[in-house]
Protein backbone atom coordinates (compact mmCIF):
# COMPACT_ATOMS: atom_id res chain seq x y z
CA UNK A 1 0.00 0.00 0.00
CA UNK A 2 1.59 3.29 -0.76
CA UNK A 3 0.42 6.17 1.54
CA UNK A 4 1.09 10.04 -0.28
CA UNK A 5 2.30 12.47 2.19
CA UNK A 6 1.44 14.49 3.31
CA UNK A 7 1.48 10.39 1.83
CA UNK A 8 1.55 5.90 1.26
CA UNK A 9 1.72 2.52 -0.95
CA UNK A 10 1.08 -1.08 -0.73
CA UNK A 11 0.39 -3.96 -3.16
CA UNK A 12 -2.11 -6.40 -2.24
CA UNK A 13 0.07 -9.72 -1.57
CA UNK A 14 1.11 -7.22 1.55
CA UNK A 15 -2.38 -5.68 2.00
CA UNK A 16 -2.09 -4.60 5.61
CA UNK A 17 1.52 -2.82 4.98
CA UNK A 18 1.37 0.74 3.50
CA UNK A 19 3.90 3.33 1.70
CA UNK A 20 4.26 6.67 3.05
CA UNK A 21 5.41 8.41 0.01
CA UNK A 22 7.00 12.40 0.03
CA UNK A 23 4.91 14.59 -0.88
CA UNK A 24 3.64 15.56 2.66
CA UNK A 25 7.73 16.35 3.43
CA UNK A 26 7.29 18.50 0.57
CA UNK A 27 4.38 20.40 1.89
CA UNK A 28 6.16 20.76 4.54
CA UNK A 29 9.24 22.73 3.35
CA UNK A 30 11.37 19.68 4.67
CA UNK A 31 13.94 17.78 2.72
CA UNK A 32 12.27 15.90 -0.28
CA UNK A 33 13.65 12.44 0.64
CA UNK A 34 12.19 12.35 4.12
CA UNK A 35 8.73 12.18 5.25
CA UNK A 36 7.21 14.52 7.64
CA UNK A 37 4.44 12.10 9.68
CA UNK A 38 2.36 15.17 11.09
CA UNK A 39 -0.36 16.13 9.43
CA UNK A 40 -2.29 18.22 11.43
CA UNK A 41 -1.05 21.74 9.36
CA UNK A 42 -4.51 22.87 8.59
CA UNK A 43 -8.19 21.65 10.37
CA UNK A 44 -11.00 20.19 8.63
CA UNK A 45 -13.05 23.45 8.82
CA UNK A 46 -9.79 25.20 6.74
CA UNK A 47 -10.67 26.36 3.60
CA UNK A 48 -7.38 26.00 1.14
CA UNK A 49 -6.95 26.81 -2.70
CA UNK A 50 -6.91 23.55 -5.11
CA UNK A 51 -5.86 23.42 -8.79
CA UNK A 52 -5.39 19.98 -9.12
CA UNK A 53 -6.14 19.15 -13.04
CA UNK A 54 -7.57 15.70 -14.03
CA UNK A 55 -4.38 13.45 -14.57
CA UNK A 56 -3.29 10.44 -13.38
CA UNK A 57 -4.87 9.67 -10.23
CA UNK A 58 -1.26 8.94 -7.69
CA UNK A 59 -0.41 12.25 -9.38
CA UNK A 60 -3.23 13.91 -8.34
CA UNK A 61 -3.30 12.68 -4.76
CA UNK A 62 0.48 13.45 -4.65
CA UNK A 63 -0.57 17.24 -5.19
CA UNK A 64 -3.57 16.67 -3.22
CA UNK A 65 -1.43 16.07 -0.32
CA UNK A 66 1.26 18.75 -0.90
CA UNK A 67 -2.02 21.57 -0.27
CA UNK A 68 -3.50 20.13 2.08
CA UNK A 69 -1.15 18.44 4.62
CA UNK A 70 -3.24 15.12 4.77
CA UNK A 71 -2.14 12.02 3.89
CA UNK A 72 -3.40 9.33 1.71
CA UNK A 73 -3.19 5.60 1.55
CA UNK A 74 -3.30 3.25 -1.13
CA UNK A 75 -2.91 -0.31 -2.68
CA UNK A 76 -0.98 0.24 -5.87
CA UNK A 77 -2.49 -2.18 -8.04
CA UNK A 78 -5.42 -0.61 -7.44
CA UNK A 79 -4.96 3.11 -7.95
CA UNK A 80 -2.53 2.21 -11.26
CA UNK A 81 -4.10 3.34 -14.49
CA UNK A 82 -6.98 5.90 -13.44
CA UNK A 83 -7.50 9.34 -13.69
CA UNK A 84 -8.55 11.63 -11.60
CA UNK A 85 -11.33 14.37 -11.58
CA UNK A 86 -9.86 18.29 -11.39
CA UNK A 87 -10.45 19.93 -8.27
CA UNK A 88 -10.09 23.69 -8.65
CA UNK A 89 -11.31 26.49 -5.98
CA UNK A 90 -11.41 26.63 -1.87
CA UNK A 91 -12.94 23.71 -0.06
CA UNK A 92 -11.68 21.85 3.22
CA UNK A 93 -9.58 19.01 2.54
CA UNK A 94 -12.20 16.47 3.29
CA UNK A 95 -14.22 18.39 0.29
CA UNK A 96 -11.95 18.17 -2.45
CA UNK A 97 -10.89 14.66 -1.78
CA UNK A 98 -13.86 13.68 -2.55
CA UNK A 99 -14.71 15.81 -5.66
CA UNK A 100 -11.01 14.42 -6.98
CA UNK A 101 -12.05 10.72 -6.60
CA UNK A 102 -15.38 11.26 -8.15
CA UNK A 103 -15.31 8.66 -10.93
CA UNK A 104 -12.36 6.49 -9.97
CA UNK A 105 -14.03 3.92 -8.14
CA UNK A 106 -12.62 5.43 -4.47
CA UNK A 107 -13.87 6.61 -1.26
CA UNK A 108 -12.02 7.92 1.10
CA UNK A 109 -11.87 7.58 5.01
CA UNK A 110 -10.39 9.04 7.75
CA UNK A 111 -7.87 7.23 9.78
CA UNK A 112 -7.25 7.01 13.61
CA UNK A 113 -4.93 9.64 15.25
CA UNK A 114 -2.14 6.97 15.18
CA UNK A 115 -1.61 7.51 11.77
CA UNK A 116 -1.89 11.24 11.93
CA UNK A 117 -5.32 12.00 10.52
CA UNK A 118 -3.97 9.88 7.61
CA UNK A 119 -7.05 8.95 4.99
CA UNK A 120 -6.90 5.99 3.36
CA UNK A 121 -8.75 4.67 -0.07
CA UNK A 122 -11.19 1.92 -0.46
CA UNK A 123 -12.96 0.54 -3.54
CA UNK A 124 -16.34 1.10 -4.32
CA UNK A 125 -18.27 -2.54 -4.27
CA UNK A 126 -17.92 -3.60 -7.81
CA UNK A 127 -15.68 -1.32 -8.70
CA UNK A 128 -12.83 -2.80 -11.79
CA UNK A 129 -9.16 -3.01 -11.14
CA UNK A 130 -7.66 -1.08 -13.98
CA UNK A 131 -4.01 -3.02 -15.05
CA UNK A 132 -1.34 -0.69 -15.52
CA UNK A 133 2.47 -1.47 -16.49
CA UNK A 134 4.42 -1.14 -13.44
CA UNK A 135 7.87 1.41 -12.85
CA UNK A 136 11.10 0.01 -11.65
CA UNK A 137 10.57 2.11 -8.19
CA UNK A 138 7.05 0.31 -8.02
CA UNK A 139 8.35 -3.10 -8.58
CA UNK A 140 10.87 -2.69 -6.09
CA UNK A 141 8.73 -1.02 -3.87
CA UNK A 142 6.94 -4.28 -4.34
CA UNK A 143 9.97 -6.77 -3.28
CA UNK A 144 10.62 -4.71 -0.08
CA UNK A 145 7.56 -4.72 0.52
CA UNK A 146 7.15 -8.49 0.27
CA UNK A 147 10.26 -9.23 2.11
CA UNK A 148 9.40 -6.69 5.47
CA UNK A 149 6.03 -9.03 5.59
CA UNK A 150 8.29 -12.25 5.02
CA UNK A 151 10.17 -10.90 8.34
CA UNK A 152 7.60 -10.05 10.16
CA UNK A 153 5.34 -12.79 9.81
CA UNK A 154 8.18 -15.25 10.48
CA UNK A 155 7.58 -14.46 14.14
CA UNK A 156 3.78 -14.53 16.25
CA UNK A 157 5.04 -11.43 18.20
CA UNK A 158 5.56 -9.19 14.44
CA UNK A 159 3.28 -10.85 11.92
CA UNK A 160 1.25 -7.84 11.21
CA UNK A 161 -2.50 -7.67 11.00
CA UNK A 162 -3.19 -6.83 15.00
CA UNK A 163 -1.42 -3.14 15.82
CA UNK A 164 -0.96 -0.41 14.11
CA UNK A 165 2.80 0.85 13.48
CA UNK A 166 5.22 3.22 11.11
CA UNK A 167 8.91 2.26 10.08
CA UNK A 168 11.26 3.74 8.11
CA UNK A 169 14.11 2.11 5.71
CA UNK A 170 17.42 2.50 4.12
CA UNK A 171 18.21 0.25 1.61
CA UNK A 172 22.31 0.03 0.97
CA UNK A 173 23.53 -0.48 -3.03
CA UNK A 174 23.64 -4.06 -1.89
CA UNK A 175 20.18 -4.31 -0.68
CA UNK A 176 20.59 -4.81 2.36
CA UNK A 177 18.65 -2.84 5.07
CA UNK A 178 21.23 -0.70 6.10
CA UNK A 179 19.15 0.91 9.09
CA UNK A 180 15.61 0.62 10.37
CA UNK A 181 14.01 2.95 12.77
CA UNK A 182 10.34 3.17 13.84
CA UNK A 183 8.55 6.39 13.87
CA UNK A 184 5.52 5.21 15.38
CA UNK A 185 5.49 2.88 17.87
CA UNK A 186 3.80 -0.64 18.00
CA UNK A 187 2.75 -0.06 21.24
CA UNK A 188 4.74 -2.74 23.00
CA UNK A 189 8.31 -2.49 23.42
CA UNK A 190 8.73 -6.14 23.36
CA UNK A 191 7.69 -6.32 19.93
CA UNK A 192 9.19 -3.11 18.56
CA UNK A 193 12.87 -4.51 19.36
CA UNK A 194 11.95 -7.77 17.70
CA UNK A 195 10.70 -6.04 14.39
CA UNK A 196 13.83 -4.25 14.36
CA UNK A 197 15.77 -7.03 14.95
CA UNK A 198 13.91 -8.76 11.86
CA UNK A 199 14.47 -6.12 9.60
CA UNK A 200 18.35 -5.67 10.97
CA UNK A 201 19.84 -8.37 8.52
CA UNK A 202 17.15 -8.49 5.67
CA UNK A 203 18.11 -8.40 1.62
CA UNK A 204 16.46 -7.60 -1.00
CA UNK A 205 17.20 -10.28 -4.18
CA UNK A 206 18.63 -7.10 -5.85
CA UNK A 207 20.16 -3.78 -5.11
CA UNK A 208 17.95 -0.98 -5.23
CA UNK A 209 16.91 1.52 -8.62
CA UNK A 210 19.17 4.63 -8.58
CA UNK A 211 16.26 6.56 -8.12
CA UNK A 212 15.03 4.90 -5.78
CA UNK A 213 13.50 7.77 -2.96
CA UNK A 214 15.34 6.94 0.47
CA UNK A 215 14.35 6.22 3.35
CA UNK A 216 11.41 4.09 2.43
CA UNK A 217 8.41 4.94 5.47
CA UNK A 218 5.67 2.36 5.43
CA UNK A 219 2.88 2.06 8.03
CA UNK A 220 2.08 -1.51 8.74
CA UNK A 221 -1.89 -1.56 9.49
CA UNK A 222 -4.39 -4.06 11.55
CA UNK A 223 -6.81 -6.11 9.84
CA UNK A 224 -9.97 -4.41 10.77
CA UNK A 225 -8.52 -1.14 8.56
CA UNK A 226 -7.57 -2.44 5.75
CA UNK A 227 -8.47 -6.26 5.52
CA UNK A 228 -6.23 -8.77 3.56
CA UNK A 229 -3.93 -11.97 3.93
CA UNK A 230 -2.73 -13.23 7.19
CA UNK A 231 0.31 -14.39 7.73
CA UNK A 232 0.78 -18.35 7.86
CA UNK A 233 2.20 -18.18 11.60
CA UNK A 234 -1.62 -16.38 12.80
CA UNK A 235 -4.54 -18.77 13.52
Amino acid sequence: MRAVASGLTCTAVCVCIAWISTAKAVAAGTDAQSVDIATGASSESQMLDFDVPAQPLVTALAQYATVSGRSVMFIDEWVAGRTSAPVRGRYTSHAALRILLAGTGFTAHDVDTQLSGAFILKRVAGAPVVASAAGSQRRYDALVQARVWEALCADLRTAPGHYRSILQLRVAASGHISQASLVSSSGDPGRDAAMLAALANLKMDRPPPADLALPLTLAILPHDVLPGPRCATVH
